[in-house]
């Protein structure tokens, strides 16, 4: 639970900066930090996770897509002492394949919605591009079939 906890704090230390600037303007998140905090969920490895070192989010999108019950998440982890943007394939609330870390907390996202956003941007990474069309997700926040189920309830923050 410490990892958990090292990374939540982690992620609101990057996101108060920013909460400031639009809490007047009324915007559902401040950051991407803080939309992973907002909507974010636990997951866990295990020792049938397919953990590699660094992972592309193309792979982790191809992956969910072959996994039964697979689901496509992005978000950061707590890995090396630090906090990194990531994407892994989850079922359930386990990670099956995606970066060898000690904490996970992302939001599941839907294939519709992703291609949806890849479209618009041209990244592989929905969440984590830093296109300046994702700024409608931070004001207006996800549209309510953006996001699936799985993993474990989050951190929620004010």
């Amino acid at each position: 639970m410490v990892e958990e906890e090292r990374l939540s704090a982690a992620l609101g230390e990057a996101e108060a900066p920013f909460r400031t600037l639009v809490e007047d303007a009324a915007w559902a998140h401040a950051s991407m930090e803080g939309l992973v905090l907002d909507l974010g969920r636990w997951w866990m490895a295990g020792p049938d996770s397919r953990l590699v070192e660094q992972i592309a989010f193309s792979v982790a999108a191809s992956e969910a897509v072959r996994t039964p019950g697979g689901v496509y998440v992005e978000g950061f982890v707590w890995a090396d002492g630090q906090v990194r943007a990531a994407a892994w394939c989850g079922v359930g609330t386990r990670v099956v394949y995606g970066p060898r870390a000690d904490a996970y907390l992302g939001v599941p996202l839907a294939p519709r919605f992703c291609r949806r956003v890849q479209q618009r941007t041209g990244a592989a990474a929905v969440l984590m591009s830093k296109d300046s069309k994702l700024l409608p997700m931070l004001r207006d926040g996800l549209p309510p079939d953006a996001i699936l189920a799985g993993g474990s309830p989050g951190p929620r923050h004010s």
